[in-house]
């Protein structure tokens, strides 16, 4: 309903009004009539009786709005979540991981929350999306991935002073421990590459799809890879698409470029390509299956294999900083925290020692 200011009289107060008639159950009610900087602003401050407002109370409630706007702060009494996630994804490097996010957020979180205005949502109301993921029998790693959405776009709303303070602050989901301990790596380690190179012998297609998840890629990284990210009169690939969001070069071992040379393709776009839909491979199960099957290594993956490569080296002993950089991380946490990683140079290190494990001939 349109607020009308015949329905309002002035108070002793500058900018502040009070309804003429008083509402039976609710109160007298009061309004915020203001210019700032040319642009009218109207408000409803509350009640007298309901939100025990009276004059004095409804000024200084008045006074801090203005104070809010002065600064840059917008109402975002309008501002739903769905139309957070809008600005917020618009404003991201269009990635896989942007996908991902944004299909976390319409799975999990728009259902629950999106019609509400930001400004209401509080901890309460994002707690109770993951105790009901939890009843639902849903891993902590995913209960957490709607944390991995929110915090980002709060933050975001912050910033952007659509908001004074973040509900998600407060909110943490403890993911225990997943590590898993490789022993004996350097032979488990021979025994997944021969059976790569064993089992895929005639597709240079999946060998070169899995020597790169067996020399540390993700598989999002992998499988997003596009020729133009590859040269090879340098030997050296740059991943675009990584978890932390930036471009990483690192050296292409010969292992995998003698495959990828074969691989009869136009060499545009994507390096691995769906035979049905051209596009990015929406997943490698059968495959990795088969692999399984014929190593006889059950809990074979392309994260585990990351998980063999860095115990194979650290038996080697390989640095932590030189493990990191392999594997594409930012930083090293606690180990050398402040330190820079070169990703090339640590990926340069371990192929010289994955070639000495292997005691592989290359013939260029």
């Amino acid at each position: 309903m349109a607020i009308d200011l015949k329905d309002f009289k002035q108070t002793k107060y500058p900018n502040l009004y009070k309804s003429i008639n008083r509402d039976r159950i609710n109160g007298y009610k009061y309004l915020m009539w203001i210019k700032i900087d040319g642009k009218l602003y109207k408000k409803i401050l509350g009640n007298s009786d309901t939100d025990k407002l009276t004059d004095k109370k409804a000024s200084d409630k008045l006074d801090k709005l203005k104070i809010d706007i002065e600064a840059g702060y917008t109402s975002s009494n309008k501002i739903t979540l769905d139309k957070l996630s809008e600005l917020y994804f618009e404003n991201q490097k269009d990635t896989n991981w942007k996908t991902i996010k944004k299909s976390i957020y319409k799975r999990y979180i728009e259902k629950s929350l999106g019609s509400k205005a930001i400004e209401v949502i509080k901890p309460m109301s994002i707690n109770k999306i993951i105790n009901d993921m939890n009843k639902s029998g849903l891993s902590p790693r995913t209960q957490k991935s709607i944390l991995e959405v929110l915090k980002p776009m709060f933050k975001f709303a912050l910033d952007n002073k659509m908001i004074k303070e973040t509900p998600t602050n407060t909110i943490n989901v403890k993911i225990p421990s997943q590590k898993r301990i490789v022993t004996e790596a350097t032979a488990l380690f021979n025994q997944v590459y021969k059976g790569i190179t064993t089992y895929y012998k005639d597709e240079p297609f999946y060998q070169a799809l899995f020597l790169f998840g067996f020399t540390g890629r993700r598989k999002s990284e992998i499988l997003n890879l596009k020729w133009e990210n590859i040269d090879f009169t340098n030997d050296y690939y740059w991943i675009e698409d990584t978890k932390n969001d930036d471009k990483q070069k690192y050296p292409l071992p010969p292992m995998i470029k003698t495959q990828l040379l074969q691989i009869t393709d136009n060499q545009k776009g994507i390096v691995f390509k769906s035979p049905v839909t051209d596009g990015v491979i929406s997943n490698t199960d059968r495959q990795m299956r088969q692999l399984k099957k014929y190593t006889g290594i059950e809990n074979l993956s392309m994260h585990y294999m990351r998980n063999i490569l860095v115990s194979m080296l650290a038996e080697q002993q390989t640095e932590a900083i030189v493990l990191s950089g392999i594997l594409g991380h930012k930083d090293v946490n606690t180990i050398n925290k402040y330190l820079s990683i070169n990703h090339y140079k640590s990926g340069q290190t371990g192929l010289k020692m994955i070639n000495t494990i292997l005691d592989v001939e290359v013939v260029e």
